[in-house]
């Protein structure tokens, strides 16, 4: 990072911006042209999306890769889908002012100028709903943690929180052990808790649970189970990693099964029944004792172990960087290898100094895949997994 400028075209009076920090695409609405103007975050290429009159804000949901603009002056609200910049539209109250999206609930909350309300998109399905809020209802923010949303009220002086129910409870359940914060230094935390039929009498056993992290691109993998005969109407789950946390935001998501809900055969087999999803917001940060001053060592700030972090960013698509310390000073090798265990590319060879240290690894031209990265040294080895996407 240089500090340094690059500028971007877009559209007629840019009026908002929003991030999706899995793709690496950045939307700005344009106002007076009425569209979007989609970034890519890699080349800073730009793809224009036409969106409904004056939009005025735009947000997107990392988890569906959908994005939701604002259009105050035709009263509606364009989705775009991420994938293929293909548009609905869905209608919302009078002069929609700002967007705001719940990525746990795939809730999407629209404050309306002029109609005191807030219209609420199931991400889903795309069906609304209207809340009541105060006079002219000019921005929204979300809290996923809470599940609580805060519309600002401008002529009314005040703000509306709306407590965010869920659609409809199964009985089925999963919880999990909170973390500190919903917060962690590490790439693959210790996640547990406990899936639970809360059916009235006659309730049969927990089949188990299985997780899924997003934006992560590992597949859904069993937590707990599958069923024996010691389980019952409560089953505990550990989060089963086949990846990462990137860092920042991440979603991780469970959902438990329960063993003899559906209709049965006459053979006494039938279909588990899937209770309610749990999606847990995880914020991955960076460990104080890796940059803040106040945790270096006594020694004038050199650190006292050796490792090695987490690239970031990961998924990737043409760059990422390498993060890794050392004790002392030492011989240094950092390469990337491929899932058959060949070498592609040696990044760092030779004598380091003790501290903190990066390297950058440009994968233009390397195909789309899971990688291997690994840094050793004299005593030590360690070796850590990145996605490419194209």
């Amino acid at each position: 990072a240089t500090n340094g400028t690059t500028t971007v075209a877009a559209g007629n009076a840019p009026n908002a911006v929003a991030v999706n920090p899995v793709t690496n695409k950045i939307y700005v609405a344009n106002r007076s042209s009425n569209n979007v103007t989609v970034i890519d975050g890699a080349t800073n290429g730009t793809t224009t999306v036409a969106a409904g009159n004056a939009p005025n804000a735009v947000a997107v949901n990392p988890v569906t890769n959908k994005i939701y603009v604002a259009n105050r002056s035709s009263n509606n609200v364009t989705v775009i889908d991420g994938v293929t910049n293909d548009t609905i539209i869905v209608a919302a109250g009078t002069a929609p002012y700002a967007v705001s999206c719940n990525p746990v609930t795939n809730k999407i909350f629209v404050p309306n100028v002029y109609s005191a309300n807030v219209t609420v998109i199931d991400g889903a399905t795309n069906t609304t709903a209207s809340v009541a809020a105060g006079d002219s209802s000019h921005a929204v923010a979300v809290n996923p943690v809470t599940n609580k949303i805060y519309v600002a009220n401008g002529s009314s002086a005040n703000v509306t929180v709306i407590d965010e129910a869920p659609v409809y409870d199964t009985g089925v359940r999963a919880v999990i052990n909170p973390l500190a914060n919903n917060s962690t230094y590490l790439s693959q935390p210790t996640l547990a808790g406990k899936a639970v039929n809360r059916w009235p009498a006659g309730k049969t056993d927990m089949m188990g649970v299985i997780n899924d992290c997003l934006p992560c691109p590992n597949s859904w993998q069993w937590s707990a189970g599958p069923f024996d005969s010691t389980s019952s109407d409560s089953i505990g789950f550990n989060f089963n990693w086949g990846d990462s946390l990137i860092w920042g935001e991440n979603f991780v998501t469970f959902v438990p099964l329960e063993m003899q809900a559906a209709t049965s055969n006459n053979l006494g087999l039938g279909t588990p029944f899937a209770g309610n999803m749990l999606v847990y917001p995880v914020y991955r940060i960076d460990s104080t004792a890796y940059y803040g001053v106040g945790g270096q060592p006594a020694d004038g700030g050199k650190p006292l172990v050796l490792r090695l972090e987490q690239n970031w960013p990961n998924p990737m698509k043409d760059r990422t960087t390498i993060r890794y310390q050392l004790s002392k000073s030492t011989a240094v090798k950092v390469e990337i290898y491929n899932v058959a265990g060949q070498r592609v590319k040696t990044l760092v060879q030779g004598i380091q100094p003790a501290g903190y240290h990066t390297v950058q690894w440009n994968a233009i031209g390397v195909s789309a895949g899971v990688y291997f990265y690994r840094l050793q040294t004299g005593e030590f080895s360690s070796t850590k997994k990145l996605m490419i996407v194209r």
